[in-house]
């Protein structure tokens, strides 16, 4: 990777994507609830009986997330790249909309916090160095899945999750460190800014596996699930230099990488 590409500058993200980006958040959460709402009102008949649809449920789960992100391309001599986990937070609500007494429908509202830590190898100003680089990039997630149970007993469920989540960047932080080293002097090289050029959208496929436990009217539940982004997002790597009193950019190749999580969460379903 040389030092001249795709990058000209951090800047600060534009208040109207900001903007943008609480509008959509607010309407998606507004638009579940509404959704909610109006199906457990369509769950029961004039009469008062029960439809088909009075077994839609609603519930809340909250949990951890191992993020990284991963390779799109083979590594060729141009850099290298060491890829490490983020931990981080994950919840939200979530409607079930059954079909049979086994499979269903899940429509859901996540906040995900996604990113990684790497090590990238690269030839900056022809020397070659590592820089290591922070990634840090929150999510609300709307993922839509499929719901089958394996296993349906009195007392629990087991049950796989698979569907498709589009997730909308909602902040995010970038850092870097490094130095340049050409055997007769040391300079060091960092940046730490937002990544407001990176696409505020992702998409993903999600797969999953929880169980479910009756108490008191309510069922408890434990999950796992998978997700790996369809789509590759071109990372920065950018760097600045200290010259003086100044700061002097060094504009490097963007790295494609996709966001890969594994969560664990814990929830309850009304």
């Amino acid at each position: 990777m040389n030092a001249a590409c795709a990058y000209s500058g951090s800047g600060s993200r534009p208040p109207s994507l900001r903007l943008l980006r609480r509008v959509v958040w607010i309407v998606s959460l507004v638009a579940l609830l509404a959704t909610t709402e109006s199906a457990v009102a369509a769950a029961r008949g004039s009469d008062g009986t029960d439809s088909p649809l009075a077994k839609v449920s609603i519930g809340l789960k909250l949990g951890g997330v191992f993020a990284q992100h991963t390779g799109t391309e083979e590594r060729d001599s141009e850099y290298t790249v060491e890829s490490d986990w983020r931990m981080g937070f994950s919840g939200g609500v979530f409607v079930h909309w059954p079909i049979t007494d086994r499979f269903g429908i899940q429509q859901e509202l996540i906040y995900a916090q996604k990113g990684s830590s790497q090590r990238i190898g690269v030839t900056i100003l022809d020397l070659p160095t590592t820089l290591d680089v922070t990634y840090e990039t929150d999510y609300v997630e709307l993922p839509i899945l499929m719901r089958f149970t394996w296993l349906h007993s009195s007392s629990g469920n087991i049950y796989s999750l698979m569907g498709t989540a589009l997730s909308l960047k909602i902040s995010d932080r970038y850092s870097l460190r490094g130095v340049l080293d050409d055997g007769e002097q040391v300079v060091p090289i960092s940046a730490d800014s937002d990544m407001s050029e990176v696409e505020i959208f992702d998409y993903s496929f999600v797969y999953g596996l929880g169980c479910e436990f009756d108490a008191a009217g309510t069922s408890l539940l434990a999950e796992y699930r998978f997700s790996i982004g369809w789509n590759q997002l071109m990372m920065p790597t950018y760097a600045y230099v200290p010259f003086g009193d100044e700061q002097i950019p060094i504009e490097n190749e963007p790295v494609p990488l996709k966001n890969q999580t594994h969560s664990l969460m814990l929830g309850v379903r009304f």
